[in-house]
């Protein structure tokens, strides 16, 4: 298999890869990452390879990935409630059976009333296996509705908030209302030894408040000077954060324009995520300001022959095999569309990528020895003042064969989809 740049990114249906300066592993998501949902867009927080960092990259999807997410949940419920619990099945040429609970057919009695009360559930069934057989080759043919348009921000450093929260202020004790003074009466006045306990009471009185007065007063000043440290210290420490977090940011969008490995490692980590309908192979190498790229394409066998449509009637599908040329033709639209998407993807993530030259290859069985050998099928330049020509921003208006002969191309393909290989 054809392997001349550095590095190979496998995408997964699926599945999502992880890469690291040691190997790759597969996780059921993305390493270190986390989803942030705004009135922006859907953002994902990836760390960085290599650098302990993590960084934000816009993860939002197209009507398609959202039908198959869609789909994949909706496809778990076959039953139809009510009628004895009846199943529902299409056999491989669409005609529907209805099934009792022990898996026998049901009785003609049962069909028709199902068909009367629960005709519209019935109807919905048969929609979803018509997507079952066709949303597949929609995903295939449509790749390129996936393509961010050029305006998509480029990965950016998730700054991380300061995890400290600052200290509040203390709840003060409070301080102690000043005694009561036990006023003179006319008999204090008659008796002067009675008029001594009153001034030596409101003295005792007075010494036990201002002491008491000045123990609170102290505590207070202790909690209040406690605050001002803690305080100080969380700003200092506020602000340190503050400063290595843009430090990082910086260094972030310098690594980003300048650094060719590092540049790479981020290329790796958004082509692996991907969501992809079938397994494919990217090699890349970087050069100044020249990203390279060797696609390995899937092989047309891969593809759907079949597709679906509801007969007049509405009570079954019709499904038929696809003419050679009909095939032949989505296979050129999914890989001209596999390429558009994957330009615009490292335009995307690499702002300081100005051409990307990229060349398609599948693998094809050479009779004279029996052996798979690689063919090029295409190979194209793009300068990214040339993308901005696309209107991305409405893909299903762009037909990816016509979209790349816009830019400097090598292909040789006749009008019904027939690839002849091309020499890299």
């Amino acid at each position: 298999m054809a392997f001349r740049f550095q590095r190979r990114v496998r995408i997964l249906p699926g599945v999502r890869l992880n890469f690291g300066k040691t190997g790759v592993s597969v996780s059921a998501g993305i390493r270190g990452a986390g989803v942030t949902a705004g009135r922006r867009g859907v953002y994902g927080n990836v760390g960085a390879p290599g650098t302990g960092m993590s960084y934000r990259t816009r993860l939002d999807k197209n009507k398609a990935h959202q039908r198959r997410v869609d789909r994949a949940q909706n496809y778990r419920q076959s039953g139809l409630q009510g009628a004895g619990h009846v199943t529902l099945k299409c056999d491989d040429r669409g005609k529907l059976t209805m099934l009792e609970p022990d898996g026998s057919p049901a009785s003609p009695a049962v069909t028709r009333h199902v068909w009367e009360n629960h005709a519209d559930q019935v109807r919905l069934f048969l929609a979803k296996e018509i997507e079952k057989i066709n949303d597949d080759q929609d995903l295939l043919v449509n790749i390129h509705h996936d393509t961010p348009t050029l305006d998509t921000p480029s990965p950016e450093y998730d700054r991380v908030p300061f995890a400290l929260e600052a200290p509040s202020f203390p709840n003060l004790p409070e301080l102690p209302a000043q005694p009561l003074t036990r006023a003179q009466r006319w008999w204090h006045r008659i008796f002067r030894s009675l008029d001594e306990r009153r001034i030596a009471a409101n003295s005792a009185d007075q010494d036990r408040w201002e002491k008491e007065f000045q123990r609170i007063e102290r505590e207070r000043n202790e909690l209040e000077q406690k605050h001002a440290t803690e305080l100080a210290a969380w700003h200092s420490d506020k602000s340190r954060h503050d400063q290595e977090q843009q430090a990082a940011a910086a260094s972030f969008a310098q690594r980003l324009q300048h650094d060719i490995d590092f540049m790479s490692d981020l290329l790796e980590e958004e082509l692996s995520q991907l969501d992809w309908p079938r397994e494919t192979h990217v090699d890349f190498e970087i050069k100044d300001k020249t990203l390279s790229l060797d696609i390995d394409l899937p092989t047309a066998e891969t593809f759907p022959s079949r597709e679906a449509s509801l007969n007049q009637a509405g009570r079954r599908l019709l499904i038929k095999e696809k003419s050679a040329t009909q095939q032949r033709k989505e296979y050129a639209q999914h890989i001209h569309g596999v390429v558009l998407r994957v330009i615009g993807v490292a335009f995307v993530t690499l702002p300081a990528i100005e051409t990307i030259e990229v060349a398609a290859y599948t693998q094809a069985v050479n009779h004279a020895t029996g052996h798979s050998e690689d063919q090029y099928l295409l190979q194209v330049t793009v300068r990214r003042e040339e993308w901005q020509t696309l209107n991305l921003s409405e893909p299903e208006r762009i037909d990816p064969v016509s979209a790349l002969a816009l830019f400097n191309l090598r292909r040789d393909m006749t009008k019904t989809g027939i690839f002849r290989p091309i020499s890299i």
